[in-house]
C-alpha cells in the first residue's frame, strides 16, 4: 500500500515541509513533482493500525503543521498518484475498486500524449470510466504503450519500485536572542544545548562531524564567522564545545551577540584499529583539543603537519592541517635508508681550509677535525627570479674526530657551514 500527498501551489518551503511529514511515516519517499510526494505504508500497519487509521493520522500530523493536502491511499504507486491529484480531500482505494473510485475524473486533466488525448476524445471517451471499459488488447494494437500504462494504473496493476530521492540533511540549529549576550559564558551554554541536539542527529545516522562552523549576527550589522577542521571525525558534544570555547577565547566577537547559528558537516565515522603489541595511544577525541590549545599558545599558522613543496631548495616546506594517517606502521612499505641526516638548525657556521679545491680541515662549534674522506661537489640551486634563491656547493666529510657530516659553502657569500651529522 501507497499514500501520496499533493498540494497545489506548493513553493519551496511548503515542499520542505511536505516531504518532511512523508518521512516522518516512511523512511523512503519519492518526490513525484514539487507539489507531489509519495510513500509506502505497508510497514505501519502494526504501528497504528488500518489504512483509515493510518490516513487519520496522516491528517492529523499534517494539521498540527500546517499542511492540507490531498491525500490517497492505493495498492499501487500510480494509482495513488492519480487519485491524490485529482480527487480532493482524503481518498482510500479498496484493492480491486480503483475504477469504481476513479471513473469521474476527466481525461484531458491526465497528462497524456497530445496525440493519445486527441483519439481518445475523437472516440467519445471523457472520462477514466469511459476509458477504463475498453478491452486492454485493442488498446495495445492500436494506441500504444502510453494507452497500456494508463489503463493499468487505473485497475491498479501498474507495479514498480519507488523512484527514491534521499535529500542530504542538515545539521544546522539556529537561534534569534531576545536580548543580546555580551559575555562568553551564556553562549557557552546555549553552543551546548545546540551541539547536543546536532550530535544525537549524527549518531541517530552513524554519522560523525568532520568540521563546525559558527555564525553570529552581531550588533551594528557585524558579522562573526569561525570554521574549525577537526583532524579526526567526531560525534561527542563535550570536546566539540570545548574547540568553540578555545576559539572564541582566542578571537572572542566585537560586539553583543544577536543571532546563532551553528553547523556540523557530516562524515563518515573513522575507526582507528592499533596493534596488539603497540604502546596505548591518547584518545583521538582528545587529539583536536591538544591542537587547539597549542594554536592557541603559539598561533595556528605554527601548528601543522609539514609538507614537501616540489622543489630541491633545503627546508622548503608548508604547513597543512594536522590528520591522523590512514594506515598504521606496519601497513606503510618499508624503505631502505643507508643512512640518516641530523640536521642542525640553523646550521652551524664554519672554518674550512681546502687544499686543491676540496675541504681539508673543518673548524665549528663542538665540532673540528682533519677531513679524512669527501664526497663532492654537488651543486645545487634555483629561484634566482625570488627572494628565496639560492646556490650552494654541498660536500659530505668524515673527519678524524669520528663523525661524518653534510658541509655546504653559500657561493654568493663564500660562507661555509655544516647542515648536520650522519647517524
Amino acid at each position: 500500500m501507497y499514500a501520496c500527498l499533493h498540494r497545489s501551489g506548493s513553493g519551496p518551503e511548503e515542499q520542505q515541509r511536505l516531504v518532511e511529514l512523508a518521512y516522518a511515516f516512511a523512511p523512503v519517499v519519492e518526490i513525484v513533482d514539487p507539489e507531489t510526494v509519495l510513500f509506502p505504508i505497508t510497514g505501519l500497519r502494526r504501528l497504528i493500525g488500518e489504512p483509515p487509521q493510518i490516513a487519520a493520522e496522516i491528517a492529523r500530523r499534517g494539521s498540527e503543521r500546517g499542511i492540507h493536502a490531498q491525500l490517497a491511499i492505493a495498492r499501487t504507486p500510480d494509482t495513488a498518484i492519480l487519485a491524490a491529484k485529482h480527487l480532493p480531500g482524503v481518498t482510500l482505494i479498496p484493492p480491486g475498486r480503483e475504477v469504481e473510485v476513479l471513473e469521474s475524473i476527466p481525461i484531458e486533466r491526465i497528462s497524456l500524449p497530445p496525440k493519445l488525448l486527441e483519439v481518445l476524445q475523437s472516440w467519445g471517451i471523457h472520462t477514466i470510466g469511459e476509458f477504463a471499459a475498453l478491452p486492454l488488447a485493442g488498446l495495445a494494437e492500436r494506441l500504444g504503450p502510453a494507452a497500456v500504462e494508463l489503463y493499468l494504473q487505473v485497475h491498479g496493476r501498474l507495479h514498480r519500485p519507488l523512484r527514491v530521492q534521499r535529500p542530504e540533511p542538515e545539521y544546522v540549529e539556529e537561534q534569534d536572542l531576545e536580548e543580546p549576550l555580551h559575555t562568553l559564558e551564556p553562549l557557552l551554554f546555549l553552543l551546548g544545548q545546540m551541539l547536543q541536539q546536532l550530535c544525537s542527529r549524527l549518531c541517530a545516522n552513524f554519522l560523525a562531524a568532520g568540521q563546525v562552523g559558527l555564525e553570529l549576527q552581531l550588533e551594528r550589522g557585524l558579522t562573526y564567522h569561525r570554521t574549525i577542521e577537526l583532524a579526526m571525525p567526531q560525534a561527542e558534544s563535550k570536546p566539540l564545545l570545548k574547540l568553540l570555547q578555545l576559539a572564541l577565547e582566542t578571537h572572542p566577537p566585537s560586539a553583543p551577540i544577536r543571532k546563532v547559528r551553528l553547523w556540523l558537516r557530516p562524515v563518515q565515522p573513522r575507526t582507528v584499529q592499533e596493534g596488539l603489541f603497540y604502546p596505548p595511544a591518547p584518545e583521538p577525541q582528545k587529539l583536536q583539543l591538544t591542537l587547539a590549545r597549542l594554536a592557541k599558545l603559539v598561533g595556528s599558522e605554527q601548528v601543522g603537519s609539514p609538507e614537501l613543496l616540489n622543489t630541491h631548495r633545503p627546508d622548503a616546506f608548508r604547513l597543512r592541517p594536522f590528520a591522523p594517517p590512514r594506515f598504521s606502521p606496519s601497513q606503510l612499505p618499508a624503505s631502505p635508508v643507508a643512512a640518516a641526516l641530523r640536521r642542525f638548525r640553523p646550521p652551524l657556521p664554519a672554518r674550512v681550509s681546502c687544499q686543491e679545491g676540496r675541504p681539508h680541515h673543518v673548524a665549528a662549534r663542538r665540532i673540528t677535525g682533519m677531513v679524512l674522506e669527501a664526497a663532492g661537489p654537488w651543486r645545487s640551486s634555483g629561484d634566482w627570479w625570488a627572494e628565496t634563491r639560492w646556490a650552494r656547493d654541498e660536500w659530505d666529510v668524515a673527519l678524524t674526530s669520528g663523525g661524518t657530516y653534510r658541509i655546504y659553502q653559500e657561493l654568493a657569500s663564500k660562507q661555509w657551514f655544516v647542515d648536520g651529522v650522519y647517524d
